[in-house]
């Protein structure tokens, strides 16, 4: 476990940053095989049932990344102020409220996919296939969310590299089972979501003994575990804000699928390719990102303001350093990078959909750097009025412009909206960085007293 506010900056960015980095290439890893998985033994179909009901999944799944995300930021202030018995009932309760959640959801989404798919415009052909997928998936959602929010809460804890380990395994884990479930058992679409509902079980299981042994580090008792719902109710003002901006965030998403939908078969099947490349590059920096979130909660939870803005400028170098041979890679090399999930006998146009987007519109993926950069700081000093109001202003402006744009450019008209919303959100996260509301300093008497 490290404090981040000691050392050299650079040094401990690199050193936390990078095996979050490659943790995230990892979790990538296999969702990209996943896709190839489905389409080059499932064809064009295949990708459209993922693509079909990504988005609504995405969206399930970021309102408890926003639970979580918010939540590590407040138990990383309990770290790095020292009040380490505090921080076992706290996560522990965190996890119990999880499972009643997560089970809850389950058990909603999958009685209302009918009327969801109607909303999602998905074609009659598509629904059984996007159905078993989707169900399975959702049903062992609790799993996939536990192994997000423990990487989180690693993070809080200055810790980077366990994490990198347990993607590694991960990734061998569903691999070997997409490949034993789609290829040996021919089990079909709902055969990839087995296999990442299982590969994340084991990797819990890793990651609770991991736990104890924080635990019995920071020198918190072995033994019963005691409930605390104060401390979730201590955490709300944390994650309630990071919830509402994920779900703002992927709303947007939602709202567009019957749109993209609409477009046919290839619009759906390209959407599956064009999703995966972007998390690839967004991944990248997402997990660098993380550093500027839990430095500015440790320097928040020790009250050392004057070191935040250099964190947030350090950030941007590390991110656009460790992203931009992954754009590049993406951006010149795109017919072989997109060609990884297609069969031989693909659809063209699914193919020139997916081949679009790489080539004139990935290369802007800078401007949501910028934006997730400072939603990282945000976050990290409890901003949530700019964290939430810069993400309802991008979500928004991608709708309304996607909205105007499709009718008359088709794909092309949706990939627009999305880069346009990129820079509306950049330019609203830059004003509000210089106009310094966001720092903490100001609002602490007994700092302000102190500098004067």
């Amino acid at each position: 476990m490290k404090d981040l506010t000691k050392g050299n900056i650079y040094k401990t960015f690199f050193l936390f940053g990078l095996p979050l980095v490659l943790s995230g290439l990892l979790s990538q890893a296999y969702g990209i095989i996943d896709t190839a998985i489905a389409g080059k033994f499932l064809g064009d179909r295949g990708l459209a049932a993922m693509g079909a009901t990504a988005p609504l999944i995405t969206f399930i799944s970021s309102l408890f990344w926003g639970l979580s995300s918010g939540f590590s930021v407040y138990v990383a202030r309990l770290f790095s102020s020292g009040e380490y018995k505090k921080i076992k009932s706290a996560v522990y309760t965190m996890w119990l409220i999880m499972l009643i959640a997560c089970v809850s959801v389950a058990v909603l989404f999958i009685s209302l996919h009918a009327p969801l798919f109607d909303l999602l415009n998905i074609e009659a052909g598509l629904r059984d296939a996007a159905f078993r997928y989707f169900a399975f998936y959702v049903a062992g959602l609790f799993p996939i969310i536990l192994t997000t929010n423990s990487v989180h809460l690693l993070n809080s804890f200055g810790i980077g590299t366990f994490p990198f380990f347990m993607s590694l395994l991960s990734a061998v884990l569903n691999v070997s089972g997409n490949i034993l479930s789609i290829v040996v058992l021919n089990m079909g679409i709902e055969g990839l979501a087995i296999a990442s509902v299982l590969s994340a079980t084991v990797v819990d299981v890793c990651y609770f003994f991991k736990f104890r042994a924080c635990f019995k580090e920071m020198g918190v008792p072995a033994g019963k575990v005691k409930l605390g719902f104060k401390y979730i109710k201590n955490a709300m003002p944390f994650s309630l804000p990071n919830m509402a901006q994920q779900a703002v965030m992927y709303f947007a998403s939602l709202a567009l699928s019957p749109l993209v939908n609409g477009l046919g078969v290839s619009a759906s099947a390209s959407y599956s390719v064009v999703t995966r490349v972007y998390d690839l590059n967004t991944s990248v920096y997402n997990n660098s990102t993380r550093a500027v979130s839990n430095y500015s909660a440790q320097c928040v939870g020790q009250k050392k303001y004057d070191k935040i803005k250099k964190g947030v400028f350090v950030g941007l170098l590390q991110s656009t350093a460790f992203a931009t041979p992954f754009i590049l890679l993406c951006v010149i090399f795109r017919e072989p990078v997109c060609s990884l999930f297609f069969k031989s006998d693909a659809d063209a146009l699914t193919k020139e959909y997916a081949y679009l987007f790489a080539r004139q519109y990935l290369p802007f993926i800078y401007l949501q750097l910028v934006c997730n950069l400072f939603h990282g700081l945000f976050r990290g000093v409890k901003a949530t009025g700019h964290l939430f109001s810069t993400t309802l202003v991008g979500a928004v402006s991608r709708y309304l412009l996607s909205l105007l744009l499709i009718p008359s450019m088709g794909m092309s008209g949706f990939y627009l909206g999305w880069v346009l919303s990129w820079a509306v959100e950049t330019v609203l996260s830059v004003v509000l960085f210089f106009l310094d509301g966001w720092n903490p300093a100001a609002s602490d008497p007994e700092y302000t007293a102190k500098g004067s």
